[in-house]
């Protein structure tokens, strides 16, 4: 009996969102982590509606992309301080397929990530990454926000990194960009005086 277990039909949700050759294809460390995390989310999320025994076998429903899926199991890894699976696990949800809103969101997280490591590098590129793919995802965020735009991150935090850098010209910019777009930024005028000063 045991070599049926070899030619079991590939399930789960790996098979519902289509990532059995993705899963393959990674190295056994990283398919541990994956499967880990998705293991430790069934335990710890109690809105997360799958168990352990789904994550490759069964028929599985599921309202993820694979982007937000790969997305969630990242957000687990960084919740426990994982950050080396969590950087690894948002980046191969950006090299998946999915629309530009999923990847600000995603973009969200991982600036969140390199703020709790203080990469102020890798803040700075992702930070630019989602402020030039603002105009993709505008619309949609507009529409879950009840037709009003929100204050974005990454457009505060570039402003911030400008200004740690010296970089007036830019972080003035920025602001710019803000207004002419109408997104919220509540502490303009006390950033505008700061910045006008130096």
């Amino acid at each position: 009996m045991k070599f049926l277990r070899f030619f079991r039909e590939r399930g789960g949700i790996l098979k519902a969102l289509d990532l059995w050759d993705w899963y393959e294809s990674l190295e056994p460390k990283w398919q541990k982590r994956v499967k880990y995390y998705f293991s430790l989310k069934t335990i710890k999320n109690l809105n997360f509606p799958y168990k352990a025994k789904h994550f490759d076998s069964g028929e599985v429903q599921t309202a993820y992309t694979k982007r937000t899926f790969l997305g969630s199991l990242a957000q687990t890894a960084l919740l426990e301080r994982d950050f080396e699976t969590a950087e690894w696990l948002y980046l191969q949800a950006l090299n998946q397929e999915g629309t530009a809103y999923e990847e600000h969101l995603i973009l969200n997280d991982l600036l969140l990530l390199y703020q709790k490591q203080k990469d102020f590098e890798k803040m700075e590129q992702i930070a630019k990454r989602d402020v030039e793919l603002f105009p993709e995802y505008m619309e949609e965020l507009k529409n879950r926000n009840n037709n009003q735009l929100p204050q974005i991150h990454s457009f505060e935090l570039l402003v911030y990194l400008f200004e740690r850098k010296g970089d007036i010209p830019s972080a003035l910019e920025c602001i710019k960009k803000m207004r002419d777009f109408g997104i919220p930024y509540p502490y303009e005028e006390e950033v505008l005086k700061r910045l006008l000063v130096k």
